[in-house]
Order: C-alpha cells, then sequence, then structure tokens
C-alpha cells in the first residue's frame, strides 16, 4: 500500500485490482445508458435512480458523472438541467448521510429531490394534466427503481445468495430492460435495433435454459421496455411473451428446434400486424438474435444458467425421508428376524401327565415290595382305580392321608406310609414344575410379543420424516448452481444425519462429466464447506458424499485355533456406520469347536445388525443379553463380547465387555490395561451391571482387543512389552503379539488379536 504524509494526516492510495477497475467501468457504462434513457421521449428518472443506489464514494461519483453525460447526449444541455441538478443533489445526501441514515434513505432522496426540482417544471407548464402526469410518474420511478437497483447490483457480491431470491432476479431483469430501452434506439443498419435484437436473445437464453415461466416474466419485462422506448402499441410485449411461450415448450429438444420454434412464432406475429409494416424489422432482428444464440457455446450457456433463480426440487426433503424410512425398516426387520427365529420356541409344550406323580411313587417303593407282583399285576385294575382316587384329593389338599384310601387297600398294603410319603413328595415336586413352566411359557410369551410389537411399530412409522435429519436448501442450490454449469440435469440431496455429518446424494445420467475432473472432489468439498469422501455404491448414476471423519484407523488382526479344532471359536467384526461410528466386535464362544464358532458367530450377527441399524450399543447388548438368557432354557450356552464403540469425528470411544478379556491402550511410551468384570451374555441378566470404560483416542494411539486364550492363566507382561517396544503397522504388530502369546500360552484355546492405530485422515 502506498502512502502519502502530509501535515496533519496521511492520504492513502489503494491501488486498484483489475476486477474492481472493470466493475467501476461497467458501472460509469450503465449509469451513462440509463441516464439517456427516456419514459416515451419525455423523462429519463433512470440515472438519477442508478445515483441514489451507487451510494457513496467512488461509485456513486462514477454513477452521478455517467448519469449527467448521458442526459446531456440525450436531450441536450437545456432539458437535461434538472437531471444534472437531482444527479447531484441525491449523490451529496447519500454520500453524506448514507452511514447513519436508514436502509431506505438513498429511495427516499431519489424520489424527493425529483418530486421537487420537478415541480418547477410542471409549474412552468401551468400543470398541464400530460405534464404532471408524467411529473408524478417519473418521481416515484427514481424511488422504486433506485432500491431495484440497489438489490440487482448487491446479485454478485456473495456467490452463496446469488439468484436465489425473487426479488433479486427480478431486480436483475429490471435493470437489463432499461438498459436496453437506451440501446434500442441505437440502430446502425438502419433496419436492426441493437437494444431490441439484443433483448430478443436474453429472453431467448433464459426461456431455453430456465425454462417456460422464467422465459415469459422476461419476454414481459424486455417486451414492455422495449415498446416504451419506441412509444407505440405493445407490439413487442405480444411478440416476445408468445415466441418465449411457444419455444418454451420445445426447450427440451434441443438449440436448433427451439430457435426455429421462436422464429415461426415470431413469423406469426408479425403477421398479425401485416398492415403496419413498421413491425418488419422485428423479423430481422429476431433471424440476427436467433443466428447469434446458436452459435454461442453450450459452455457460455452452462456458465452463466447459474445466474437464473430456480426454486428447490424437494428432493432433498424426500431424500431425508427415504434415509430415515430405511433406517427404521432395518430395526423393523432385525426384530422381525429375532422374533421368526425365536416364536417357535415359544409353542405350546406337552403338559406333564398326573399319572407320573403315581408311576414315580409306585417306581421307588413298590419294585422292591414282596406283594409287587400282586397289586400290580393280579389286582392291577383295583390298585389303578386306587391311584385315580388320589387325583382330586391331592388337587384339593394338596397332600394325601390314609384315611384317604379305601380301607381294603390300606390294609393290605405292607409299605402304606411309605407309599403315601414319596406320592406326596412327587405330588409337590410335580406342581412346583408346573408353576414353573407356566411362568416361563407366560415370560417367553411376553419377551416375544415384544419383539414383535417393536417390529410393528418400527414399520408403521417407516414412512415417517425424523426430527434429528437436518436438510441444508442452501447447500443443496450451491451443488444445483454447479451441476448447470457443467450442463448436468441432476437431483441433489444435502442434509445432516442426528450426530450432524453432512450426506449428499446426487443423482444424474451425466456423472461422468462431473468426473472429468480429477480434482472434482475437492471442488465439491470447497461448495459444501466440508471435506468429502465418495461412499462406493452400485448404481452408476447414483453419487453418494459424505464428511470426511477428521480421524482414520488402521486396523490389524490375527488369528489361530485351539490345537486340534478344525474351527476357531472366536468371530471378530469391524465396521463403520454413516453416522461416523466405528465398531470393533470380538466375540468368544464357550469352550472350542463348531458350537463354540456358532454361539460367537450367533452374538456377533444379532448384534452387528442392530447396530447397522443405528441402535445405541447400550440397547444392541441388552436385547443380545436376553435372547442368551432365553435359549439357556435347556443349555447352557454363552459367549463372551467384546464391542469398541469409536466415534471418528470427536475421538471418544467405549469399551463394553461382557466376560472379555482385558485390553491395552498404548500412548507414547506407557501402555494402560482396560478391564471388565461382567459375566458373559447368557449368565447376565437383563439390567445387571455392564463393565463399560469410557476412552478418549488421539492420533497415534494403539489399541489391543484380544481373547482370552491370549491371556490364559498366563502374566501379560510379554504382551505388554511387545506392545510397548513394537512400533510396525498394525498388521505386523497383530502377527507378532499372536506370536507371542503361542509361546507363552501354547494352543490351548482359540485366540485373536486385533489392533487398532488412530491417525489423522490424510
Amino acid at each position: 500500500m502506498k502512502q502519502l504524509t502530509g501535515a496533519k494526516g496521511a492520504l492513502r492510495v489503494r491501488p486498484v485490482d483489475r476486477a474492481e477497475a472493470g466493475e467501476l467501468a461497467g458501472r460509469l457504462l450503465m449509469a451513462f445508458l440509463l441516464g439517456r434513457t427516456r419514459i416515451y421521449g419525455a423523462v429519463a428518472p433512470f440515472g438519477i435512480a442508478f445515483t441514489a443506489a451507487s451510494g457513496a464514494g467512488v461509485r456513486g461519483i462514477l454513477a452521478m458523472l455517467g448519469s449527467v453525460f448521458g442526459s446531456l447526449t440525450a436531450g441536450g444541455a437545456v432539458w437535461s438541467v434538472k437531471y444534472i441538478a437531482v444527479s447531484v443533489l441525491t449523490f451529496t445526501a447519500v454520500h453524506f448521510f448514507k452511514k447513519s441514515a436508514p436502509w431506505w434513505f438513498s429511495m427516499a432522496a431519489a424520489f424527493g429531490f425529483t418530486l421537487t426540482v420537478g415541480a418547477v417544471y410542471a409549474w412552468d407548464t401551468g400543470w398541464e394534466v400530460t405534464a404532471t402526469a408524467m411529473w408524478v410518474v417519473e418521481s416515484f420511478a427514481a424511488g422504486g427503481f433506485a432500491w431495484f437497483y440497489e438489490t440487482a447490483l448487491t446479485a454478485g457480491r456473495d456467490p452463496g445468495e446469488r439468484a436465489l431470491r425473487a426479488s433479486r432476479a427480478a431486480s436483475v431483469i429490471l435493470l437489463a430492460a432499461t438498459l436496453l430501452m437506451s440501446l434500442a434506439e441505437l440502430e446502425p443498419f438502419g433496419a436492426l435495433s441493437v437494444g431490441r435484437t439484443l433483448a430478443v436473445m436474453a429472453v431467448m437464453f433464459v426461456s431455453y435454459r430456465g425454462g417456460m415461466g422464467q422465459g415469459c416474466v422476461t419476454a414481459a419485462a424486455l417486451g414492455a421496455a422495449m415498446d416504451i422506448a419506441q412509444g407505440g402499441v405493445p407490439f413487442f410485449t405480444l411478440s416476445y411473451v408468445f415466441s418465449a411461450l411457444i419455444a418454451g415448450v420445445f426447450s427440451r429438444d434441443g438449440r436448433l428446434t427451439f430457435v426455429l420454434s421462436w422464429v415461426a412464432a415470431t413469423a406469426l406475429t408479425v403477421l398479425w400486424y401485416w398492415n403496419q409494416r413498421r413491425w418488419f424489422p422485428a423479423l430481422f432482428e429476431t433471424f440476427a438474435a436467433s443466428v447469434c444464440f446458436t452459435l454461442l457455446p453450450e459452455e457460455l450457456l452452462a456458465r452463466f444458467s447459474v445466474y437464473l433463480p430456480r426454486e428447490g426440487s424437494g428432493y432433498g426433503y424426500l431424500r431425508a425421508r427415504e434415509y430415515t424410512r430405511q433406517r427404521v425398516d432395518r430395526c423393523a426387520a432385525a426384530f422381525r428376524g429375532l422374533y421368526d427365529g425365536l416364536r417357535g420356541r415359544a409353542g405350546e409344550e406337552e403338559s406333564e401327565s398326573p399319572a407320573l406323580v403315581y408311576d414315580r411313587a409306585s417306581e421307588a417303593v413298590c419294585r422292591s415290595c414282596p406283594n409287587q407282583s400282586r397289586c400290580w399285576q393280579e389286582e392291577y385294575v383295583e390298585t389303578l382305580d386306587v391311584m385315580n382316587s388320589m387325583t382330586p384329593i391331592l388337587a384339593k389338599k394338596g397332600s394325601v392321608e390314609s384315611a384317604d384310601l379305601p380301607e381294603s387297600f390300606t390294609q393290605k398294603c405292607a409299605r402304606l406310609e411309605r407309599l403315601l410319603v414319596q406320592i406326596n413328595a412327587e405330588s409337590r415336586a410335580y406342581l412346583m414344575r408346573r408353576s414353573y413352566r407356566a411362568r416361563l411359557r407366560e415370560s417367553r410369551a411376553a419377551a416375544f410379543d415384544q419383539y414383535n410389537d417393536i417390529s410393528r411399530v418400527l414399520t408403521n412409522l417407516s414412512g415417517e420424516l425424523g426430527g434429528e435429519i437436518r436438510v441444508e436448501p442452501e447447500l443443496e442450490k450451491r451443488l444445483r448452481k454447479y451441476f448447470r454449469s457443467l450442463a448436468m440435469d441432476a437431483s441433489v440431496a444435502v442434509f445432516r444425519l442426528r450426530t450432524g455429518r453432512l450426506r449428499a446424494e446426487v443423482r444424474s445420467q451425466s456423472l461422468h462429466i462431473l468426473r472429468r475432473d480429477k480434482r472434482w472432489l475437492d471442488t465439491l468439498s470447497s461448495l459444501l464447506e466440508v471435506r468429502l469422501c465418495s461412499v462406493d455404491s452400485s448404481d452408476d448414476a447414483r453419487l453418494i458424499l459424505m464428511e470426511a471423519e477428521p480421524l482414520a484407523v488402521t486396523v490389524g488382526s490375527a488369528g489361530a485355533r485351539r490345537s486340534g479344532e478344525t474351527v476357531s471359536g472366536d468371530r471378530y467384526l469391524c465396521f463403520r456406520t454413516d453416522e461416523g461410528m466405528l465398531y470393533v466386535l470380538l466375540s468368544d464362544g464357550m469352550g472350542s469347536g463348531r458350537e463354540a464358532a456358532k454361539m460367537a458367530s450367533d452374538a456377533a450377527t444379532v448384534t452387528e445388525r442392530f447396530l447397522r441399524a443405528g441402535m445405541e450399543p447400550e440397547l444392541a447388548l441388552d436385547i443380545l443379553s436376553s435372547l442368551c438368557l432365553l435359549r439357556n432354557e435347556d443349555s447352557l450356552e454363552s459367549a463372551t463380547v467384546d464391542l469398541l464403540a469409536f466415534d471418528m469425528f470427536s475421538g471418544a470411544a467405549k469399551l463394553y465387555k461382557y466376560g472379555a478379556a482385558p485390553s491395552y491402550l498404548r500412548r507414547g511410551a506407557s501402555v494402560k490395561r482396560v478391564g471388565g468384570s461382567a459375566l458373559p451374555v447368557g449368565f447376565a441378566p437383563k439390567g445387571t451391571g455392564r463393565a463399560v470404560t469410557e476412552l478418549t483416542l488421539i492420533p497415534g494411539d494403539t489399541l489391543l482387543m484380544a481373547s482370552d486364550g491370549v491371556f490364559s492363566g498366563a502374566d501379560d507382561k510379554p504382551v505388554r512389552q511387545s506392545l510397548a517396544s513394537d512400533n510396525t503397522d498394525p498388521q505386523s504388530l497383530a502377527r507378532a503379539l499372536l506370536s507371542t502369546a503361542a509361546q507363552t500360552t501354547g494352543s490351548e484355546d482359540d485366540m485373536t488379536v486385533i489392533v487398532l492405530r488412530v491417525s489423522e485422515r490424510e
């Protein structure tokens, strides 16, 4: 920066770059053209409005000078005195009071000075009706267009806001219309108007790239401007709107078809006014405009199309709703699969017959009795009748006595007392078993019904949009503008997941155009103001982008089976979710071999389904524990669960351990043991305490997870030493740790070692 110092202060001369110099030159030219633009050849309020809209400083001075010279060239010195005076007064007021005045001050200044100075000219005509009406129109036009011009001049300053508001788009159209009014008088060959030719090209562009609706609105504005400039009947308004309406139907059928339909519509309009041959030049202007428009390169049209206003299609809201529906559907399917897998076990079991009470009692007492053959062979029917007569007595009293039996039986039974004691004991055991089974059936049925009910509720909710997802319409508009600049027709959805992670989906048959640029992902990241990563998709017409996690995790694993076994009883899973969570799951089935492998696989699969569906780990593990408890009625089945939930955005981590071996965290040169004391799933009832350890992992940390076979009955010092001293990659480190464990503990159990190393994403 160059500085010139004086006696009292300093005058700072700031260099002007090319972009700013171009803007200032353009502002001067626009002010000149607007200063000489007249309404029906009588009044020229647009230069005053542009001066008020340009504000203070250099921009305001150039606007004032351009307006003054424009009015001088339009009507001479005498006619332009009024506009020179109003322009100077307006700039002076805006320059000195703009900073402290309200936002509407520039409009009020343009309106007030035009009204005041114009009153002198209206009074000089004796308040003639036409002159007075034009004075009022001119005053309101100066104030109103000042607001439109100021809005239009700020349209290009903020790329994120350009062409997003309808008022801004209308302001740009009005600025273009009034500029073309000045050029409409320029006829270099006597048959073509430069302003009207440019107006036809502008309407063609908007109709072709923006559609029929925008084309008709632009045609009405520019057509009215051309009619006002030539002071005649509204021919150009009719011609432009009709042509935009007809050609807009063919805007998707190629540029040549569009241009031919436009020329045909204009020719038909001229035929309507066949008797007024002065409209024939409109045919030449349309022909010239159509040739120029056809020769414009597609890249140039695509670049300027980003300035056209477009409302969102609502696709983002629909995709957000669809994403929520898919998540809920996955949860519902997981619950339904759980219910279907267990409902067969909830069927009615065969009831135990009360006759077993007497069979077991007689087996224990009568087998060694000397009268056994007489009672249970010769007098079998009488003995059986006596036994059956005890059933209602037992049901009523809960026990039976000798007085309850026939005297003939009590006299001949050699072991009556022992038999009654045994019958009463078997009866109590029978009642207890029946009660237990009834309660078990009820609890199991209730549990299965709960899973089924949850599945049904989630299915009903699957079509609703979740409140945890926030749509980003502004970011969608940025992407749409960029794709239009590439001449791509794409549907865009940008929204944030419940964790705040940004997700973008693009559907287009022209994605190959985007991928021509090797840095396309960096470009889209710049537009959305976050670092993006691409998610693999099998659909070539669909692109899924996610906000990239700031942290990266490298995972290495190694495993070995128990000596003499063909299958390992350990199961290891590692996966990421859309929310940016990394889950590492290690399950060790009880025992070894195929049964242990099945238990571990079932535990890991059930947990994975719920975690992928977006369920919190606590709830997923509770459901897994309930499932294992329900399955343990006839057999003892269990599996340890070692689960790491790691947020790859914040670094927050939780370790859930159900009977799992301890983990080890290495940070720098120190190694920390992370253990747990909860029972394995299948032994830990729902609601009992769990070992949950909260951690914060930072770049450089290394976490070791291992099954209990690695530390089986041995000191963990060798593992600690290997972990602390080995700085190789996680895969090599996992193999080295497994080798160390095998040498220390042997191969008495299945062994699995998982090593995770956290780093910053490159």
